[in-house]
């Protein structure tokens, strides 16, 4: 049920002709109780054994996300030791498995008869038995030694044809090939029928589904197969009948920007061509060694010697950001793709990938290329953030992603753009020179831009950044000067809060609006100047929209921001994760009191995506569940605008201890994290008995009720 919108007094926007607006104020002013949220006296809660927290630290997901980015620190006592970095270090996720494995070459088999007939790649591909031991001493002794003699090789020869190969290629699998021993060994089935069968007809997990009784029967001999409900199957369109449908990674056709494994070796093996990053690196290297040499007015001779101009901004494809087009910020952790997926259909303009590391990618780490993945709903306006501490990494990363993913939209990939993270407050990623850390350093952050557009195609290249990385000393506005002059980015997304400040206290609007003006002034110089005959550049550089970020948590929020900050557009971030249908809010210029049952709905809609994403045998479900719990950690901060005593609600408020209008809501509403195992289980089945979650922050035992 919506509540009634209040009065539009939204001023008309202006045209900003000074850098100095007046300070703005996204809410209403609270004479009282600063931080705490206004709740009706009738859903009070009297008597409260613990206090909730008064702030969470939001980017501790992000920490832990990254953990394999660390780098081992001196210890005590002078020895090197692995030294785990920033926030929650402590935590440890539960990933359960099958005790016996079923081999995935017989996963999706329709009828147990066949699986005899079934040739298994692994035990095809596998190493003969002590081959890899053999070849270590062959190396050692060669170290020793030297070259082996030809009657070595020889005799080696001999004992690879004396070694008996085994009756069946599935004696070589180290996964079971009987399906009676691997049923019996799972646990019980969950109750209900399989989310994802019930939708689609089918089930890409097949036989390690955990509700695969409900899409599998026994014939009359007795043999086991897997029903398949033909109605509900998805026809193939025409672009699907040339790709390959139905693998372990895209089981129905609707997963986008899958790389295969043979492109990650060869990313491994350093065997991917990058021609133009190694242009790029050269010119640096070149403009470097001469730079001491040159002054300033010389380095554009200089770079014009070396290389070719870097590609024309006509060429790039354009990006449009509007007030009709909200923004879903990258979220490390809780951005997952069914989570994208859900925001998509709410009406999210433009999506983000998690922020993906330059390095990890170039080596092909399975983890950094699945942050990648999309669903075919996000395309054409589905963006990857990276982030480089490194020029030449961050310009191989993007070299390799807009040749693997050149097109907005395509039958089996799409990336509208490539952002450039340089605002991650994360130590672990700052000592390291990436994110926040590019804000001190503006003319690496310059050439990472630069060479990031000239190796990236048709694809956009965007950034996000932060006012500094201390409150005393702001230098986003000189950094979005120079970063406009270089005329490399099509938009830049400025988040009101600095890398000291991370998500505490306020965002600073005034600051945002101020360089809105700063923006709207270099566009009208930049104008002007394109309206001569001389500046050719001036004429093809794009138009560079400016983005806003941070505490928006209600259409007022959002159309405020709008207008009285001067942005193009907003990007939404904790107000999305709290409240996913703040897009629809924002579409309907209302609030939306949605009841606990559309709630629950949403929460159902996640648990299916995450089931189609993950898989829903024993690892899927484990996975999505953790998901789950870590977008519920957000979820439970919101307060029903129905028990609101004023509008519009802040992000930054923290309610008193409250009662909901009902038991669901209560629970919905409960900051105990076991209330969010609760939910789970609701949708997933029971937890298995040795299931752990660590909440990423401080929460509340007290039980809500209806008092």
């Amino acid at each position: 049920m919506a509540s009634p919108p209040p009065s539009d007094t939204r001023p008309a926007a202006e045209e900003v002709s000074s850098p100095a607006p007046k300070k703005i104020k996204l809410s209403d002013t609270r004479d009282s109780h600063a931080g705490v949220a206004d709740i009706k006296p009738e859903y009070l809660l009297p008597k409260a054994r613990k206090a909730i927290s008064a702030s969470a630290d939001d980017d501790a997901v992000g920490a832990a996300h990254h953990h394999h980015y660390q780098e081992a620190e001196n210890g005590g006592g002078g020895k090197k030791r692995k030294h785990e970095r920033g926030q929650n270090k402590a935590r440890k996720f539960h990933f359960a498995n099958d005790e016996v494995k079923l081999c995935n070459s017989l996963v999706m088999v329709p009828r147990e008869g066949l699986f005899e007939g079934t040739v298994c790649e692994f035990a095809l591909n596998a190493r003969p038995k002590g081959q890899k031991a053999r070849q270590r001493r062959k190396k050692k002794e060669e170290v020793e030694v030297g070259k082996a003699t030809g009657e070595d090789k020889i005799m080696e020869g001999r004992e690879e044809e004396e070694w008996v190969q085994p009756d069946g290629l599935s004696k070589k699998c180290g996964f079971s090939h009987n399906l009676r021993e691997y049923l019996k060994s799972k646990r019980d089935d969950s109750e209900g029928v399989c989310p994802v069968w019930e939708l689609r007809g089918y089930c890409g997990s097949g036989w390690r589904c955990r509700w695969v009784g409900s899409h599998s029967k026994e014939d009359e001999n007795g043999e086991l197969y897997m029903v398949v409900d033909e109605g509900k199957k998805k026809i193939p369109q025409q672009w699907e009948e040339e790709v390959p449908i139905g693998g372990f990674y895209d089981p129905y056709g609707e997963i986008i920007n899958s790389v295969p494994m043979s492109l990650k070796i060869r990313l491994r093996k350093n065997e991917f061509p990058t021609k133009k990053s190694e242009v790029y690196a050269e010119w640096e290297h070149k403009e470097k060694t001469t730079r001491d040499g040159l002054g300033y007015e010389d380095k554009g001779d200089a770079r014009a010697s070396f290389v070719d101009a870097p590609v024309n901004a006509a060429e790039k494809r354009r990006i449009y950001i509007g007030k009709e087009t909200p923004l879903l910020a990258p979220l490390t952790t809780t951005g997952n793709l069914p989570f994208r997926r859900l925001c998509s259909r709410l009406g999210a303009a433009l999506t983000y990938s998690e922020m993906a590391m330059s390095v990890p990618l170039l080596q092909g780490h399975k983890p950094e290329w699945a942050l990648l993945r999309a669903h075919a709903s996000e395309i054409p306006n589905f963006g990857a953030q990276i982030c480089g501490t490194k020029i030449g990494t961050a310009v191989r990363a993007t070299e390799v992603l807009t040749t693997l993913f050149p097109s907005a939209a395509s039958s089996r990939h799409g990336l509208s753009l490539v952002d450039l993270n340089c605002g991650c407050p994360i130590d672990l990623v700052y000592r390291q020179g990436g994110g926040s850390a590019l804000l001190d350093q503006p003319s690496k952050l310059i050439k990472m831009l630069k060479g990031m557009n000239y190796v990236s195609g048709e694809t956009p290249i965007t950034c996000k950044i932060r006012l500094g990385t201390r409150d005393s000393s702001p230098v986003a506005k000189k950094l979005v000067q120079r970063i406009y002059d270089a005329g490399d980015v099509q938009a830049i997304t400025l988040h009101g809060r600095s890398r000291q400040q991370r998500y505490s206290r306020d965002a600073d609007w005034t600051y945002i609006a101020e360089t809105a003006a700063l923006i709207k002034d270099f566009k009208r110089r930049s104008d002007t100047t394109a309206d001569t005959a001389i500046d050719k550049e001036a004429r093809d550089k794009p138009n560079v929209f400016f983005v806003g970020n941070g505490d928006c948590y209600s259409h007022v929020d959002y159309y405020n921001s709008i207008d009285q900050g001067n942005v193009d557009g907003v990007m939404l971030a904790r107000g999305a994760l709290i409240k996913p249908w703040l897009f629809e809010e924002i579409q309907k210029g209302q609030y939306l009191d949605k009841s606990a049952t559309e709630r629950l709905d949403y929460i159902r809609e996640y648990v299916r995506y995450g089931l189609e994403c993950w898989g829903s045998d024993e690892l899927g479900v484990a996975t999505t569940r953790r998901f789950l719990l870590e977008w519920l950690s957000f979820g439970c901060r919101y307060v029903p605008i129905g028990i609101l005593e004023r509008l519009p609600p802040r992000i930054q408020d923290r309610p008193p201890p409250w009662k909901g209008r009902n038991e669901l809501e209560c629970l919905l509403g409960g900051s105990d994290y076991k209330d969010w195992i609760k939910i789970s289980e609701m949708f997933l089945g029971p937890c298995p008995s040795d299931f752990h979650f660590t909440p990423k922050h401080k929460v509340c035992v007290i039980t809500l009720c209806l008092g």
